[in-house]
């Protein structure tokens, strides 16, 4: 913990921080659980839910972009209760919606508002706080993103897929209030002088490893959200597994991200940030490769869940480690623009290489894993190597 804030305020803050980033990991599973009810009750075909995916993700990309100037005009504290406000009238809207047409302009104000709080949090937490912290606020995520459908379907049993967006508005909102309560608790970051900032901002710009460090993000984010995505598809058409047993990789890849993050904000102070990045690019990629040769769908689960669970320290221990390579006073624009890379990878790859396996094979999705595992490697390898002065933080 930095910045002479005293350790209670800095506790306080924290689980506003955490409680911010449930919050937006409510929303994010919402849509795909109640996709099968809104789209028969909208009069719309099934596959219209990516439409609405892809501008949510339009509009994610376009405030982590912008993330730098909510970060200077407003601060920290401020960005997240307004983002949290959008998102809240966005989920309102959503269930007051009478037509798919009017959830088009719901979906980008709720992509701006997720994004904002996305980018905001992983650069005030990266700042502030030890590395723990960040592997605890995605597993936060987490655990936001599996209440949205539980949420959902006790909405179902007792209405409709408009009264499980409602709920988690109102939820939303609440949350809103707590945010704007807590504004004195939150420390915003100023240089001494606009030319200085400038100053460091050109300097930083001329730094060639940026572009790998957002290549990093669309590398990892790509070969996540392809696993996601794909993974039951892959034991199916390779492994011959029927869909109700091929349904489990997904919940194992899952458990393993999410126990992953646990068990690195335990022990990531231990073994620091850039050994945590370099053990989970190879436990990773160690087991995609196992997949590769492991023809039991038993055993290829193992290896999903150790897939995930190497993959689980990655994006967080990177974010938390931008502002020790390019400075704090430039990591709100950095992480932003990581952000940014992180949703174009997720939202544009796995497609591509849906498209790509229909017409070869699903096991592009083990081939691919291994083509980003080593570009994040070698990625990593660069920056970390051109910035060896830096101490392991």
């Amino acid at each position: 913990m930095k910045f002479g804030m005293g350790a209670y305020t800095m506790t306080l803050l924290l689980v506003v921080i955490y409680l911010s980033f449930i919050s937006l990991g409510l929303p994010d599973s919402l849509l795909g659980a109640a996709w099968p009810s809104m789209h028969v009750s909208l009069g719309v075909p099934v596959s219209y839910a990516g439409i609405i995916s892809f501008v949510i993700s339009g509009g994610t990309v376009i405030s982590s972009l912008s993330s730098m100037w909510l970060f200077k005009h407003l601060g920290t504290g401020k960005t997240i209760g307004y983002s949290t406000l959008l998102t809240a009238f966005s989920l309102l809207g959503f269930s007051l919606s009478p037509s798919f047409i009017l959830l088009l302009p719901l979906s980008i104000t709720l992509g701006l508002g997720a994004g904002a709080i996305d980018s905001s949090l992983n650069n005030y937490v990266a700042v502030h706080y030890e590395a723990s912290h960040m592997s605890f606020l995605h597993a936060s995520w987490g655990l936001g993103a599996s209440l949205g459908p539980f949420i959902l379907s006790v909405a179902l049993v007792h209405g409709s897929w408009q009264n499980g967006y409602r709920s988690i508005a109102f939820i939303q909102a609440a949350l809103t209030l707590m945010q704007f309560s807590s504004l004195k608790l939150w420390k915003r970051q100023e240089v001494d002088a606009q030319e200085e900032r400038k100053e460091r901002i050109v300097a930083t710009k001329s730094d060639k490893t940026l572009y790998l460090a957002y290549g990093a993000f669309l590398f990892y984010c790509s070969y996540e959200a392809c696993c996601i995505l794909w993974i039951s598809t892959y034991f199916v058409k390779i492994l011959e597994s029927n869909p109700i047993a091929a349904a489990k990789a997904t919940a194992f890849f899952f458990i393993g991200i999410t126990s992953g993050r646990l068990l690195s904000g335990f022990i990531s102070q231990r073994v620091g940030v850039v050994r945590m990045i370099y053990c989970g690019i190879i436990i990773s990629f160690v087991f995609t490769v196992m997949m590769l040769f492991t023809k039991t769908p038993e055993v290829t689960l193992f290896m999903v869940f150790f897939n995930g669970l190497g993959l689980a320290p990655l994006y967080p221990s990177m974010i938390h480690r931008t502002p020790r390579r390019y400075g704090s006073d430039l990591s709100p624009l950095v992480i932003g623009r990581q952000m940014a890379t992180a949703y174009v990878g997720s939202s544009v790859v796995p497609p591509l290489m849906g498209l790509l396996a229909v017409h070869t094979s699903f096991k592009v999705l083990p081939l691919s894993g291994i083509i980003f595992l080593t570009l994040l490697l070698i990625s990593t390898l660069i920056i970390e190597n051109s910035k060896a002065e830096l101490l392991e933080i």
